[in-house]
């Protein structure tokens, strides 16, 4: 029986969640940016049915789907504009400003690899 009497109470709070979720979803969607270089991004990563699906959504979001052209111009600019990885300026970097510090003996091993396997190792302890 004191079920029945909660009941009302129970269905405003579900329903106020509900309201609170889909308030949620759209704030996020709303920050979201879209650019072209996003666009470009997506667009190399395949042709299948979602994926052309996923591409008409970002086209309609932006406003314009990007040539194949200006996906072109793009990726060359980025790979121009790409910084090649140094291991001692980004020690500097992880280091400056924090209580953060790399054991000497962890600095000696990452000398000894690869600068591709240096840049990975950074990422994901640095990222």
């Amino acid at each position: 029986m004191k079920l029945l009497t909660h009941t009302p109470t129970l269905l405003a709070g579900l329903f106020a969640l509900g309201l609170m979720n889909i308030g949620t979803a759209h704030a996020a969607e709303q920050q979201h940016s879209y650019s072209n270089s996003g666009y470009c991004q997506l667009a190399a990563k395949g042709t299948s049915a979602y994926q052309r699906n996923v591409l008409a959504a970002y086209a309609g979001k932006l406003g314009y789907a990007p040539s194949q052209r200006e996906c072109r111009s793009l990726q060359q600019q980025r790979a121009v504009t790409t910084p090649v990885f140094e291991l001692g300026s980004a020690i500097k970097q992880f280091e400056q400003g924090s209580v953060r510090k790399l054991p000497h003996a962890t600095v000696e091993k990452l000398k000894t690899l690869d600068s591709s396997r240096q840049q990975q190792w950074f990422d994901l302890v640095a990222g």
